[in-house]
């Protein structure tokens, strides 16, 4: 497939299945401002992925910061003002929607949770916020309770853990006014990269309700195709999407990205946590991802990526081209074939592999070339996969021929051999002979 219809089909489905739909988007609203109009708009703000507009549906959940003043090392407990809040919302706020709530307070944030038929459907986490200092954008940094970095499902757990503990809450430097702001900044020149992120972010969670042990982060993600795009203001959605998922390996291997409240600091220091088990898990994902992607065509649905999977290579010589940093978009128009040519043998007559329906004996050497008229590309990659249930699966690729050329039947099994015409460090065609060894 081409780029650009890559990208149209893309596009289409973040815009169809992932992005927030305006009915959300219109109760988000509506909550926010109720609480708002409880607790003054000049002194919330909202955190998180949906004021920088990279949340995808469903939403579950909406972080405020109730910004209570200056930061004062020697006084800043919130209890007393909290407690204050929460009467404050039991006697005064107004219900903006159909549904049932409970407010409850913990030592250092109110949560409201919004109910159907006993079910939640929706949290707000209101979390106090004191003015500590300013970005470059001359806009306000504020001290927050680390319970703040907490998921709002993690944050009953997260308390539980520091009562246990004997430990006090502790309080951190952050920036969400920074990053909403460079978010902005970065979509405002390309408005692809949020497409990108939304996608990524769908692909990360289905991976995520399949295996709870998936343990990639949403705000890591995010920051990561920040980057991306900072670097490359051009950046097209399938070369954003190939690139993150390429590299991979590299972005869980250690921490790399500094938090900008704190330089000292790193929003991707969980990777550092990672057992090997967990890191194998997100990179069998994404090779399933890119194996995919490198046999996605016209006919393929987009939800196919969402979908959980997860492949364990057959053998560690096992390789795709996306091991070398090369997309497959074919283009019709350097389209070539390949055959196998079974050399001659006292007593078995040689031929095209083609001609005996790709049904070959043991102990036959078979030379695999292009039979078409070449075209004209930088170069041709060669791979041969044997059968998965072969005690040999090989899966190696090389430049130029086959490793082993001529190739010699030994092993029982549907074995195959592909070639790739690289142009650009771009696999734009690629031709298959099947070899069925019985």
């Amino acid at each position: 497939m081409i780029k650009s219809n890559f990208n149209s089909k893309f596009c289409q489905y973040v815009q169809d299945n992932i992005s927030i739909v305006e009915k959300d988007r219109k109760f988000v609203s509506d909550v926010y401002k109720s609480f708002q109009d409880v607790l003054g708009g000049n002194n919330t703000l909202q955190i998180g992925s949906y004021p920088r507009f990279t949340a995808i549906r469903p939403l579950h959940d909406l972080d405020i910061l109730y910004i209570l003043g200056e930061w004062d090392k020697n006084d800043h407990n919130p209890v007393s003002l909290l407690q204050s809040v929460q009467n404050k919302i039991k006697n005064e706020y107004v219900n903006p929607t159909k549904h049932t709530y409970n407010v409850s307070l913990q030592s250092h944030s109110i949560t409201i949770v919004f109910k159907e038929h006993g079910e939640e459907i929706f949290a707000v986490d209101i979390v106090p916020a004191y003015v500590y200092s300013d970005n470059e954008f001359d806009q306000d940094t504020y001290k927050v309770p680390e319970i703040a970095e907490q998921k709002h499902i993690k944050r009953k757990q997260f308390y539980k853990q520091l009562q246990e503990s004997d430990i006090d809450m502790g309080w951190i430097h952050t920036d969400p006014r920074g990053y909403i702001e460079i978010t902005k900044q970065v979509n405002e020149v390309n408005n692809d990269f949020r497409r990108v992120v939304k996608f990524i972010k769908a692909w990360k969670n289905s991976h995520k309700e399949e295996k709870e042990e998936f343990k990639l982060k949403s705000f890591h993600i995010e920051q990561v195709i920040i980057q991306y795009y900072q670097e490359n203001t051009e950046l097209e959605i399938f070369d954003a999407i190939f690139k993150f998922f390429v590299e991979i390996p590299q972005i869980i291997k250690n921490p790399s990205i500094k938090d900008r409240a704190n330089n000292h600091k790193f929003i991707d220091k969980y990777v550092e946590e990672l057992s090997q088990y967990q890191k194998n898990l997100i990179t069998q994902a994404r090779d399933c991802f890119l194996k995919k992607l490198e046999k996605f065509s016209e006919n393929d649905s987009v939800q196919e990526f969402i979908s959980p999977c997860f492949y364990k290579r057959v053998s560690s010589s096992e390789q795709f081209l996306f091991d070398f940093n090369i997309p497959v978009l074919t283009d019709n128009s350097y389209n070539f074939k390949i055959d196998g040519l079974i050399q001659q043998k006292d007593g078995f007559r040689g031929g095209w592999l083609s001609k005996f329906f790709c049904k070959v004996d043991f102990n036959r050497k078979i030379k695999f070339q292009i039979t078409t008229t070449q075209p004209d590309v930088d170069l041709f990659k060669w791979k041969v996969r044997n059968d998965i249930n072969s005690k040999e699966p090989r899966g190696e690729i090389t430049d130029n021929r086959t490793l082993r050329d001529p190739e010699h039947t030994a092993l029982r099994g549907n074995h195959y051999v592909e070639c790739y015409a690289i142009l650009n460090n771009v696999c734009v065609a690629k031709a298959r002979r099947d070899v069925k060894l019985n």
